[in-house]
C-alpha cells in the first residue's frame, strides 16, 4: 500500500490513520457542503447517453431485451457500452479499460466522466476504452437494485467474450469508476463470482468477470448511513427496500467491508475537501486493503473537485491521470512506451 496526501514528497507514506483524523474534520458535514459551481442539472437528458444503433462505437449489452427491461427505450431500457479507440491508430490484443460514470445511480451526472476520460485513456496509455451506460433508477424504484449491477457485470463479461471481435486481450480488461460509478465497480471487482440474481444467462454470463485492476476516482464506497453513506446514491439503489432486507443489503453492498486478499489492484484518488462525497469512503476502503494485503496507489489530495473527470486546471488533482499511466505501465498493464508524457503536466503549471 502507498499512500499520497498531496504531491509534495513530505506527504508520502502517511500513516493512514493520521489521514482518517483530517479527513473527519475537513468532511464533517458533507450533506450541508454546497454543490460544485460546475454541476449540471442532474435530470437534464443527453442524447450523448442514449443507445444509437446506427453508431458503430454503441455495443448493446444483449441482443434482445436486457433482463428485466421495461421497454425499448433507448436513453432509459438498453444498456450498453461506448467504444473509443487511440487517436494513432488500434493495434490487435490491446488493453481495455471499462469506465462506469456516476450520478448517484439515478442519472449520470456530468459528461467530463465519459468521453474526454474515455478518449485520454484510449490516447495517452494507447488502449481501448469503453464507456458502460447502465441502466439508472427510476422514480417508481424500476432498474433499482440489482439492475445496475447485470449490466455492469454482463459489461465485463460481453468484453472479455468479444475480445477477438473486438481487438482486445481478454486477460487485460481493467475497470475505472468515478463517484457512484465507483461504487458500482468496487461491487462488481469485490463479487466476480455473483451474478447478482440475474434471472436469465447465456454463454456470456458464464465467464469470469474479475477485471485486472480496480480503478478508483472519488468513489462512494459504503452504504451504510452510520459509515458515511452517500444519501442519494443509497436512496436511489435501494429505491423500496426496508427493514431486514434494507440492512442486508446496506451491509452487503458496503465494500469497505469486503476487501480480501483476492481483490484485484486498486488505484484512487480523493480530494479531502470533496465537497459531495465524504472522503471517509475512500480512507475507509484504502484501509481496507491495507488491513487485506491488496497491491494498491491512494491518493489523498488535499484540492479537488467532485465530478471533475480528468480534473484539468484544478491544482493538485490534475496530476491524477499521470499518476494512473505510470501504475498501469508499472504493473504490465501498458507497455512503458504508452506512459504519458510527464512534461506535458509541468507545462501546464509553468504556463501559468
Amino acid at each position: 500500500m502507498r499512500l499520497f496526501t498531496g504531491n509534495h514528497p513530505m506527504y508520502r507514506n502517511v500513516p493512514l490513520i493520521l489521514a482518517i483524523g483530517l479527513l473527519a474534520f475537513i468532511t464533517s458535514n458533507p450533506a450541508s457542503a454546497r454543490k460544485s459551481h460546475r454541476e449540471e442539472d442532474p435530470r437534464a437528458i443527453s442524447s450523448a447517453t442514449c443507445f444509437d444503433p446506427s453508431d458503430a462505437r454503441d455495443i448493446p449489452l444483449w441482443r434482445g431485451r436486457a433482463p428485466g427491461a421495461m421497454g425499448d427505450d433507448a436513453c432509459r431500457d438498453i444498456p450498453f457500452v461506448r467504444e473509443y479507440v487511440p487517436a494513432d491508430g488500434e493495434t490487435a490484443g490491446q488493453p481495455a479499460i471499462l469506465i462506469i460514470p456516476g450520478g448517484g445511480y439515478d442519472h449520470l451526472t456530468d459528461a467530463r466522466e465519459q468521453e474526454p476520460v474515455a478518449q485520454h485513456f484510449a490516447d495517452a496509455y494507447h488502449v481501448k476504452a469503453f464507456v458502460l451506460y447502465y441502466r439508472l433508477v427510476q422514480d417508481n424504484g424500476t432498474y433499482r437494485y440489482p439492475v445496475p449491477m447485470w449490466d455492469g457485470r454482463r459489461a465485463l463479461n460481453l468484453l472479455r467474450h468479444d475480445a477477438g471481435r473486438l481487438g482486445i486481450d481478454p486477460e487485460r480488461i481493467g475497470l475505472f469508476g468515478f463517484s457512484a460509478g465507483g461504487h458500482l465497480a468496487s461491487t462488481l471487482a469485490l463479487h466476480p463470482g455473483s451474478d447478482f440474481g440475474m434471472p436469465s444467462h447465456d454463454a456470456i454470463d458464464e465467464l469470469n468477470a474479475r477485471p485486472y485492476f480496480l480503478g478508483l476516482g472519488y468513489p462512494v464506497i459504503s452504504m451504510l448511513p452510520s459509515q458515511y453513506a452517500s444519501p442519494n446514491s443509497l436512496k436511489h439503489l435501494l429505491n423500496g427496500y426496508s427493514g431486514g432486507e434494507l440492512d442486508r443489503l446496506e451491509h452487503e453492498l458496503s465494500s469497505q467491508d469486503h476487501v480480501t486478499s483476492a481483490t484485484p489492484p486498486v488505484f484512487l484518488f480523493e480530494s479531502m475537501d470533496d465537497q459531495r462525497i465524504s472522503a471517509q469512503n475512500s480512507v475507509m476502503f484504502a484501509n481496507a486493503l491495507q488491513a487485506a494485503g491488496v497491491q494498491a496507489d491512494v491518493h489523498l489530495f488535499r484540492h479537488g473537485e467532485h465530478g471533475a473527470g480528468l480534473a484539468e486546471g484544478i491544482p493538485e488533482e490534475e496530476a491524477w491521470p499521470d499518476m494512473f499511466g505510470h501504475w498501469l505501465a508499472a504493473r504490465g498493464f501498458i507497455g512503458t512506451a504508452a506512459q504519458p508524457d510527464d512534461t506535458r503536466h509541468h507545462r501546464r503549471h509553468e504556463d501559468r
